[in-house]
């Protein structure tokens, strides 16, 4: 199992329409690829005052090919989209990681 994991720092001015974005346009694309085992969005608990928010989007895949896939697919058209839609208010990062328990 790979877990995707993006880390999004957002500005507190677009968290919520992030929020939207997220859950009505990123996540039913995601899961309407087929490639998704499972997903997760989750919140950092304790942040620094005036920093924003910090959110972790979790996707699970079952192969590795299932992931290039998704990657090509989909994940750079939405970045694109997030980036034209948010700018510098909505930084992120990326990391793969494999499941090991």
């Amino acid at each position: 199992m790979i877990l995707f994991n993006t880390t999004f720092n957002l500005d507190t001015a677009v968290e919520a329409a992030w929020l939207q974005w997220a859950r009505d346009v990123y996540f039913t694309l995601a899961l309407d690829s087929g490639y998704v085992h499972k997903h997760h969005l989750m919140k950092l608990r304790y942040e620094d005052e005036n920093n924003g928010s910090t959110y972790s989007l979790q996707l699970f895949f079952e192969k590795d090919t299932h992931l290039e896939k998704f990657l090509v697919e989909y994940e750079f058209k939405a970045m694109e989209e997030l980036s034209m839609r948010f700018g510098a208010n909505a930084v992120y990062f990326q990391t793969m990681l494999d499941v090991v328990i």
